[in-house]
């Protein structure tokens, strides 16, 4: 039944029904009272209507755990696919990689040429990519699935990453930061944190990273800067990282955020996300 239905029922329902018991008592008021009349319609209606409420209710709640379930199945499919992205943009490259150097060293030993240098760049190349997964490993395992504390749950993401990645964090958060957004909200706030810091890990080179989350006329912002060696914004656009930062603007605007990148060669990187906290309580 659709709302629609369920608010003509809800308004023709007692209509009809005490219409009808007024027509059935007028007939037989010799029999029925004013007094016992009224009574008996009030005791009627109230059960007819306890009756329907209870219904009504009962098809809430099970469109409600319908929605919920959805929800969850949603989130689901957006990490699966988030981990697809990653490893195509990471493993699989690696792979293919690999896979080319592998038909140079044939094609060397083959026309007895040294395939050393080759053998020396799929070497690195499986230490890269054994690195990469090990962090995908650790990114899981810190992502949060119940209701979760954002700030709490930062300051133990960090404390893990600067033992695991020899990178100093300074971090400057408040503890009510974030309590205003929906759990799906956190979790995807969260996760963008991971990524940056993840990037960081493996591009930038940075010894130091400065995390902050603040909020502002209604407004929340999480910065992440680094004092790595940077980039040209302008030219990423033009090279193979444009597909990583595409895929962070996706995730931004995902939870109704902006991201700024703010970077220039040797003056490392500063990413600064703003989420207007009015609009996002409920995604």
């Amino acid at each position: 039944m659709d709302i629609r239905k369920m608010k003509w029922m809800s308004a023709l329902i007692a209509a009809i029904f005490i219409g009808a018991f007024e027509f059935i008592r007028h007939q037989f008021v010799h029999v029925i009272s004013m007094e016992w009349g009224n009574v008996l319609v009030a005791v009627v209606t109230g059960v007819l209507v306890f009756i329907y409420f209870h219904g009504i209710s009962a098809m809430i709640e099970n469109l409600y755990g319908k929605l919920q379930k959805e929800k969850e199945e949603t989130a689901v499919l957006q990490e699966r696919y988030r981990i697809a992205r990653e490893l195509h943009d990471s493993v699989a490259q690696a792979l293919f990689f690999m896979n080319i150097k592998m038909v140079e060293i044939e094609t060397a030993l083959r026309q007895k040429q040294e395939p050393w240098a080759a053998i020396g760049e799929v070497k690195e190349a499986i230490k890269l990519t054994d690195t990469d997964i090990r962090q995908h490993i650790f990114v899981l395992q810190k992502v949060p699935q119940e209701k979760i504390n954002l700030p709490e749950v930062i300051r133990q993401y960090i404390a893990d990453y600067q033992e695991d990645s020899g990178i100093k964090v300074d971090l400057s958060v408040a503890d009510n930061v974030g309590n205003s957004l929906s759990l799906q909200v956190k979790k995807r706030l969260f996760r963008i944190l991971q990524e940056l810091l993840q990037n960081i890990r493996k591009h930038a080179g940075a010894k130091h990273v400065y995390v902050c989350l603040k909020s502002s006329e209604g407004q929340l912002f999480m910065s992440v800067r680094d004092n790595g060696k940077g980039l040209s914004v302008d030219g990423i656009k033009k090279q193979d990282l444009s597909f990583g930062l595409k895929i962070l603007e996706d995730d931004v605007r995902g939870i109704g955020g902006q991201l700024k990148l703010e970077s220039s060669p040797g003056q490392g990187t500063t990413a600064t996300i703003s989420l207007d906290a009015k609009g996002i309580k409920e995604l």
